[in-house]
């Protein structure tokens, strides 16, 4: 069964006012105040969405990684002297967050961008993933977050050498950050067999992709795949996560269509027996496609009844 319904970052709702960036060379030119200010403005506008969420019953939402940008920049750390953990102004804005969230359950989590690899054969892309996700983590536990979504890397000429050097690495992490990730299936290399693999290797919980799954499969999901999927949640306390999304042109068109096809949702919920679950929904038009698989939903209900 579905419980919690989200979305991935923009509102569109709320689109207009969006999220800040910033470059490096502008903290340089007009201060870090300047830099400040954009965090500021992403954090309040993460809070407004937050409540928009919970005036429309959707209590599951992915944070952008760029919620606070720049804050790792080695420049930024040594020529300003500043670290965000230590803005009371910046950490007063996210204790708000913390309290909304606490206060209704809400499911946050985070994607880091495809330059997050464990598994790279460059010794410095692996150090810098670490430094990646450690930053993910102390929003995330600031924000009291729960889920952090990578997916395996690369293939590099060999694909089970890839496999055990991102079950190597992994192991290599902070216990608390790997609490945290999620491993989740890809539409190029690595399919679901291959997620569950690396997880019963090393414990790391699968998240599914079902759009994915349709566009990179060898074989059909069976009920087996989606038990050991959840059975690999069982140390979080957590249900598991799943993603769903629908082709633009077609059930394996990699393109994201506006909204979730219908036939999709309900292919998806076949394969859910005796398994609860929170869905991400990955759809061009966010939270409004977040809110059309909601009405699905009560339809379902209203014709049960």
């Amino acid at each position: 069964m579905i419980k919690k319904i989200g979305y991935a970052c923009i509102n569109v709702n709320l689109k207009p006012r969006g999220f800040k960036e910033c470059r490096l060379s502008s903290v340089y030119k007009y201060g870090i105040d300047y830099l400040r200010e954009k965090i500021i403005n992403n954090l309040q506008l993460t809070k407004d969405i937050l409540e928009w969420n919970i005036k429309n019953d959707i209590y599951m939402y992915r944070v952008t990684s760029t919620l606070l940008p720049l804050v790792t920049h080695p420049d930024i750390i040594r020529d300003f002297q500043w670290r965000w953990q230590k803005d009371e102004e910046i950490c007063g804005y996210m204790n708000e967050i913390k309290d909304v969230v606490e206060k209704n359950n809400i499911r946050l989590s985070m994607h880091p961008d495809q330059f997050t690899v464990l598994n790279s054969l460059n010794p410095k892309v692996v150090e810098n993933s670490f430094e990646y996700l450690k930053y993910h983590y102390q929003v995330l536990e600031k924000l009291a977050g729960k889920d952090i979504i990578i997916h395996t890397g690369g293939v590099y000429g060999d694909k089970q050498a890839s496999m055990d050097r991102f079950i190597e690495n992994y192991g290599k992490l902070d216990e608390n950050i790997k609490k945290m990730l999620r491993l989740e299936n890809d539409d190029v290399s690595y399919r679901v067999q291959d997620v569950l693999y690396i997880s019963e290797k090393c414990g790391i919980p699968i998240v599914l992709d079902i759009h994915h799954h349709n566009c990179n499969y060898e074989l059909a999901l069976t009920h087996n795949h989606i038990e050991r999927i959840k059975n690999s949640w069982k140390s979080t306390g957590l249900i598991p996560k799943m993603h769903i999304s629908s082709g633009k042109t077609g059930i394996n068109d990699k393109k994201h269509s506006d909204y979730v096809k219908c036939e999709d949702l309900a292919n998806l919920k076949s394969l859910l027996i005796d398994i609860d679950i929170d869905l991400m929904v990955e759809a061009k038009m966010k939270d409004e496609a977040a809110l059309e698989i909601m009405k699905c939903k009560e339809q379902e209900k209203n014709t049960i009844k």
